[in-house]
C-alpha cells in the first residue's frame, strides 16, 4: 500500500542554456475542496465562492482585493533605483497608499463574513 495518497509531482525540465526551470507545482483538480475557495490576499484568507456569489460585500472586496493585488504587481515592476531619491519617495508613498488599501479590504471582508 503506498503511504501517500496522491503520487509526487513530475518535474518539468527545460534547458535555457545553463539554467534548468524546475516546475514542482500542481493545480489543484476541481473536486478538490481548496480549489473551491477564492484567496483574497488583502486579507490573508480563503472564502469560499458559493458564500462570495451569496454576499454583496464579500463579492466587493473580491472585486477590491483583484484591483489591489493588479496595482501592487504594477508598483513592484516600476520600483525605481533607491539613488533616485524623489522617484523613491514617490513610490514608498504610493507602497503606503496600498498598504492603507490592503488594510481596509481586509477590515471589509472580515465584516461582510462575520454578517453572513
Amino acid at each position: 500500500m503506498n503511504p501517500f495518497p496522491i503520487p509526487a509531482p513530475t518535474s518539468v525540465g527545460r534547458a535555457r542554456g545553463t539554467r534548468i526551470r524546475l516546475r514542482v507545482h500542481r493545480r489543484l483538480k476541481a473536486s478538490d475542496p481548496r480549489s473551491w475557495n477564492l484567496v483574497l490576499a488583502s486579507a490573508g484568507t480563503g472564502v469560499p465562492v458559493r458564500m462570495v456569489l451569496d454576499s454583496p460585500g464579500l463579492l466587493t472586496a473580491a472585486v477590491e482585493d483583484l484591483e489591489w493585488r493588479l496595482a501592487l504587481a504594477d508598483l513592484r515592476a516600476g520600483r525605481p533605483h533607491r539613488w533616485q531619491r524623489s522617484k523613491m519617495a514617490a513610490w514608498s508613498a504610493e507602497q503606503e497608499r496600498l498598504e492603507d488599501r490592503r488594510r481596509r479590504i481586509a477590515e471589509f471582508a472580515a465584516e461582510a463574513v462575520s454578517a453572513m
